[in-house]
């Protein structure tokens, strides 16, 4: 509720327009001349591809970031086990990584999960005293 409040004038505009088109359309059905009717449904379904690009667009953007920061923590997370030559270490670790991810469109497929877990177990040999 807070973020409705904090809206800016034009986001709450659109927001209005959003929810006003459809209202309006549907009561035009049963009062309204035929052209009115014509302009609020195209108004409305126009709006409807509008709100999806841009649910997409920033859902696209959340995506970008959410796979990006855990590539971060995965590749400094390698970087820091080659640099103190734990190279099995790594290496099995990427193994069990890679048998254990399987991408799909469907979701994401617990990427972060299992990068974390990837970063621990290479960090396990710093605080386990092993050095491979």
């Amino acid at each position: 509720m807070e973020e409705i409040l904090m809206m800016s004038p034009l986001g709450i505009f659109i927001l209005l327009i959003v929810i006003a088109l459809p209202i309006a359309w549907f009561i035009s059905e049963f009062r309204w001349e035929r052209r009115t009717r014509l302009v609020l449904g195209c108004l409305t379904i126009l709006c409807s591809f509008g709100v999806a690009f841009i649910v997409g667009l920033f859902e696209r953007m959340n995506s970008n970031a959410w796979f990006g920061y855990a590539s971060k923590q995965l590749i400094e997370a390698t970087v820091s086990e080659l640099e103190a030559g734990r190279t099995n270490q790594v290496l099995q670790t990427y193994r069990q990584l890679q048998s254990e991810f399987h991408p799909t469109y469907e979701n994401r497929a617990r990427y972060d999960k299992l990068v974390e877990r990837a970063v621990s177990e290479m960090k396990g040999a710093d605080t386990n005293g092993q050095q491979n």
